[in-house]
């Protein structure tokens, strides 16, 4: 799996998987309601400056989503060696500094972090992106 646009392929495939239940999030209904018990802080739901405030925090991770979901499409369309490289190691350290946070809440034992398995599907781009931007090839 040395080909560059397999593993930006799967990156991008599952970054939008990712994406999904942070548009679900800030549509409001169900799925928002749940992110408000995950967090488990009291009063967070009557409170609205609170939910204000989340909702702004989800406003700005979706953008930061979305330009990430962009980088990864626009990093399909290099074709030079160096230049792929180059753009998977910064969307490498994008993507780990991303998970980096579930994972030291989960370290910590603190609750506020994705299920297991999600975290498990976080990691897949973080070691495909380091791992083409090291040991990369072009195929014509």
């Amino acid at each position: 799996m040395k080909n560059f646009k397999t593993i930006l392929i799967v990156t991008l495939i599952l970054d939008v998987i990712q994406f999904i239940p942070l548009v679900f999030a800030k549509m409001g209904g169900e799925m928002k309601n749940q992110m408000i018990s995950d967090f488990n802080i009291q009063g967070l739901a009557n409170s609205a400056p609170a939910l204000e405030v989340l909702d702004i925090m989800l406003y700005i991770f979706g953008f930061i989503y979305l330009g990430t979901v962009l980088s990864v499409i626009y990093t399909l369309r290099l074709k030079t060696l160096e230049g792929l490289k180059s753009a998977t190691f910064v969307l490498f350290i994008v993507h780990l500094f991303w998970t980096l946070p579930d994972f030291v809440n989960l370290l910590s034992g603190s609750s506020a972090h994705p299920p297991i398995i999600i975290m498990v599907l976080t990691l897949i781009p973080v070691i495909g992106l380091c791992y083409v931007s090291q040991k990369g090839e072009l195929k014509i």
